[in-house]
């Protein structure tokens, strides 16, 4: 999701943005641009999401980036996952 003051990504956008541009070699794509339409298939689809277990430490279903294509869904499916993680880690009682 894009900071709502500006066209700027978010950090986390961002990221994704930078492991998509490794993982295809490319970086000719927007954040609403869809995973298989610029180059990326099942393997590559692997390899992104074993990065992004590698960058936040959780661990994300192939199934994700097929249900959620763009750098803009993919960040902010990750970032409410991250917020889920955190809500889960607290103590109560």
């Amino acid at each position: 999701m894009l900071n709502a003051e500006s066209d700027e990504p978010t950090p986390t956008e961002a990221r994704v943005t930078a492991i998509w541009a490794e993982v295809l070699q490319h970086d000719a794509f927007g954040p609403d641009d869809n995973f298989f339409a610029v180059g990326g298939h099942s393997m590559t689809a692997t390899l992104v999401t074993y990065q992004l277990r590698d960058e936040w430490g959780v661990e994300f279903p192939l199934t994700l980036i097929f249900e959620h294509s763009t750098v803009r869904e993919l960040a902010s499916m990750i970032d409410r996952a991250k917020a889920e993680a955190v809500d889960s880690d607290t103590v109560t009682g």
